[in-house]
């Protein structure tokens, strides 16, 4: 009996093996469940869209709010704000990133055109039917394979040594099982919903007397640094200059010298 178990472990092992060869036998398991609206190649991609907005300065800190507001709003499109960055000031921007269903997308980047300039925009998508496909078989092939381990140790006719490494390759089976089926629920997650990633910034124009009054105010901190710098240099030049002063003394010391010699 013990013999047997252990062939037809090394058997199932090995058709576990050459699953990833294995050719498409029917819809995978785990198929994203917006699959049936989008059609051939298109139903597995994973979306991602990029949009930058110019917008007043003032206007940033409200638009930044604004777009959050309608990401919680939209929890029919599973909308979920992913980063959330703001700089206030001088030079004030903001940087969102957003994880939501297509309408969602589609609704926060009309708020964000509706109070902003679209300055730039762009999409891109990543083919996800390899990893998801190949998923969904490997996944039938665990299931598959724990459902014949708990047969036989469910037999009852099995020794004791043989009972301890069927529920040691059933644990096993049942560990991958749940790691692929956590990473299969990630790819489907990417699959049915899409990332915008949103930088705000201003539309500011400086004026002609802008550069000039700004280097009035910093008119104070400029001259203390350059009075630092003369500072600096004059303290490392002051040994040098001794050196030279006194070797120009001793020069014309032994010049008058040899001249009274002649």
């Amino acid at each position: 009996m013990t013999r047997c178990v252990l062939a037809f472990l090394v058997l199932s092992i090995s058709l576990l093996g050459c699953a990833r060869t294995a050719g498409p036998a029917g819809a995978p398991q785990g198929a994203p469940a917006t699959s049936e609206a989008k059609s051939g190649v298109n139903r597995y991609l994973a979306y991602e869209h990029a949009i930058a907005i110019e917008t007043d300065e003032e206007k940033i800190a409200p638009l930044f709010d604004a777009v959050q507001a309608a990401c919680l709003a939209a929890t029919a499109e599973s909308c979920a704000v992913l980063e959330a960055r703001i700089t206030k000031g001088d030079y004030a921007s903001a940087a969102l990133k957003f994880r939501a269903k297509a309408n969602g997308i589609r609704k926060l980047v009309e708020v964000l055109s509706a109070q902003g300039k679209v300055a730039s925009q762009s999409t891109t998508a990543e083919d996800l039917a390899g990893p998801i496909e190949d998923n969904a078989k490997r996944l039938a092939m665990l299931t598959d394979y724990r459902t014949k381990l708990e047969a036989l140790r469910n037999r009852g006719n099995a020794d004791m040594d043989t009972l301890i490494k069927l529920t040691r390759e059933i644990a096993q089976v049942q560990s991958d099982i749940e790691t692929l089926s956590g990473s299969q629920a990630q790819l489907v997650q990417r699959v049915e919903t899409e990332i915008l990633t949103v930088s705000i910034g201003s539309s500011y124009r400086p004026s002609f007397m802008s550069p000039i009054s700004e280097s009035a105010s910093d008119f104070g901190e400029n001259l203390s640094e350059a009075i630092a710098i003369v500072i600096s240099v004059a303290a490392f030049l002051l040994p040098w200059a001794l050196l030279a002063i006194l070797g120009l003394w001793i020069w014309r010391k032994v010049r008058r010298r040899k001249k009274a010699a002649l």
